[in-house]
């Protein structure tokens, strides 16, 4: 008999499958099916923070220990999936891969972990399937999509699955976090240097005004875990959430002025998040901003759920 977390496979839809997202700060895996319907049935959503892309902003390079970090976490991921029966695998790579020049020295070994090689997505990719993995949960209707990740940041406009603009800008949480963020705790004037770089960036992608800003990814998610104050991360509760920008700026504010450990403390904040959240927090407030949105909608989406 079928457990309730575990339904009987429907003939009509997909067998489980794995995508697993390897990004400049977290390994993401996301174990589902996609149901006769089009919707996506998901049995594991799993994140495994790795900073692969550590230092490689200002060096163009990933490291020894980074490198190990992502591959010890790839391998965690593949393990899993395959101990629930899962066999197809697919990998991709964002930033934190795609700025290296030494990318190689990862790619090489991930793809004997993996059993197949990574692909790495290139910025336009990046975004495209960011936007569609909350365009096709949404009816159709104006929508700004933006993916804060520790490497760069994609903001997508569009309507249904027509995308009018789209750009990923060479900004992240942990790319920002080391240029901009020199004390603990990082104080405003560090947060707001951030955001301003951040609103110049953005500057290069005008588009028309929107009132609501969907956001997707760690620095989102985590933000919404913060304003509702959860003690444990509920997926149910942060996906969909909408909160005002006030209520954005007041929290950036509030941990910007805590050292890392003070952030660290929040069961729903781990440290390899906590030490980069305030740049990331302060690059939405410039999307917020740019898109002139007084709302932000948090999604637990990502581009996994639109490659499933």
């Amino acid at each position: 008999m079928p457990t309730p977390t575990e339904p009987a496979p429907d003939p009509a839809g997909d067998p489980p499958r794995a995508v697993i997202d390897i990004g400049t700060n977290t390994v993401l895996m996301l174990v589902a099916r996609r149901r006769p319907d089009g919707s996506v049935e998901v049995r594991e959503d799993r994140s495994k923070i790795a900073r692969l892309g550590e230092g490689a902003g200002a060096s163009g390079q990933l490291t020894d220990a980074a490198i190990t970090r992502a591959l010890d976490a790839l391998r965690d991921q593949v393990a899993h999936a395959r101990g629930l029966g899962v066999r197809d695998i697919q990998a991709v790579a964002t930033a934190g891969v795609r700025m290296a020049k030494n990318r190689d020295a990862f790619l090489q070994p991930a793809a004997t972990v993996l059993g197949a090689p990574v692909r790495v997505l290139s910025g336009d990719e990046e975004a495209r399937l960011s936007y569609l993995s909350v365009a096709r949960e949404e009816p159709p209707a104006p929508l700004r999509v933006l993916d804060i990740g520790g490497g760069s940041t994609e903001l997508v406009a569009g309507e249904g699955d027509e995308i009018a603009s789209a750009r990923s800008h060479p900004m992240g949480s942990v790319r920002y976090t080391e240029r901009f963020v020199r004390a603990d705790p990082p104080g405003l004037d560090a947060a707001r240097a951030v955001e301003a770089a951040a609103r110049e960036q953005l500057a290069s992608q005008p588009l028309a005004p929107h009132d609501t800003l969907h956001a997707l990814a760690g620095t989102a998610t985590s933000t919404a875990a913060l304003l509702l104050d959860l003690q444990d991360y509920d997926h149910a509760r942060v996906d969909g959430s909408s909160f005002a920008t006030d209520q954005v700026r007041a929290l950036r504010d509030r941990l910007a002025e805590q050292d890392q450990a003070t952030r660290a403390a929040h069961p729903c904040l781990p440290p390899r998040r906590a030490d980069v959240i305030v740049a990331g927090i302060s690059i939405l407030l410039a999307a917020l901003a740019h898109c002139g949105a007084h709302t932000l909608v948090v999604r637990d989406r990502g581009l996994r759920y639109a490659l499933i």
